[in-house]
């Protein structure tokens, strides 16, 4: 964890690095040949766009699908269940009999999801396709990530339940706040990520 963290803070020290680059040569190359047509930071337009326009620039799809998975992660981690999958693929058959049953309730789970994933999406005029009756582009894969997100949820929770992981609604609830807290370090890189490529955008573009 402390590793993963040092390289989260020198990815994001990068980013801030090439941001700082970044609105410096933007504003040399519009001072030098304005005929480039490259927008200067440093002036009252670059300013005023990058106040006004921070928390836009962060309102993307994938900030909600990095939260959204954050939560997915803690519950699958924290419920137990990706150390009974775990122990399913080293071929460790032998469990506690509430755990292989959690383990049945969640395969049930996942045919259920199944069923009304196929209903939704693959039969003729169903209701998830496109406009054309196409997958793509169409409201199932707009909604793919926090329908997979929801799913590991609910059979995260479920398992934790049944096998007896959960006790009471908060050790839920702190699961789901501690794959939050996990995801923190990936969230600030997204912040200086996202914020150098709306840079790049509007001093190029």
């Amino acid at each position: 964890m402390h590793i993963g963290k040092k390289i989260y803070g020198y990815v994001s020290a990068v980013l801030a690095i090439m941001e700082i680059v970044l609105i410096l040569c933007s504003w040399i190359i519009n001072s030098i040949s304005p005929a480039m047509h490259v927008k200067s930071m440093l002036s009252s337009e670059g300013i005023r766009w990058f106040f006004g326009s921070f928390t836009e620039n962060l309102l993307t799809p994938l900030l909600a699908w990095l939260l959204l998975l954050s939560i997915a992660w803690g519950t699958f981690k924290g419920s137990g269940l990706l150390n009974a999958i775990r122990s399913l693929c080293k071929c460790e058959w032998q469990m506690p009999y509430r755990q292989r049953h959690a383990l049945l309730t969640v395969l049930g789970e996942i045919i259920i999801f199944g069923i009304i994933t196929f209903l939704l999406t693959f039969v003729p005029h169903a209701i998830l396709l496109g406009v054309t009756g196409r997958l793509f582009p169409s409201t199932f894969m707009s909604g793919l990530i926090p329908m997979l997100a929801f799913i590991i949820v609910v059979i995260s929770v479920s398992y934790g339940i049944v096998s007896g992981e959960y006790v009471n609604i908060e050790s839920v609830f702190r699961n789901l706040c501690e794959g939050i807290s996990t995801f923190v370090p990936l969230l600030i890189v997204y912040i200086f990520a996202i914020e150098l490529y709306s840079s790049i955008v509007f001093v190029f573009f």
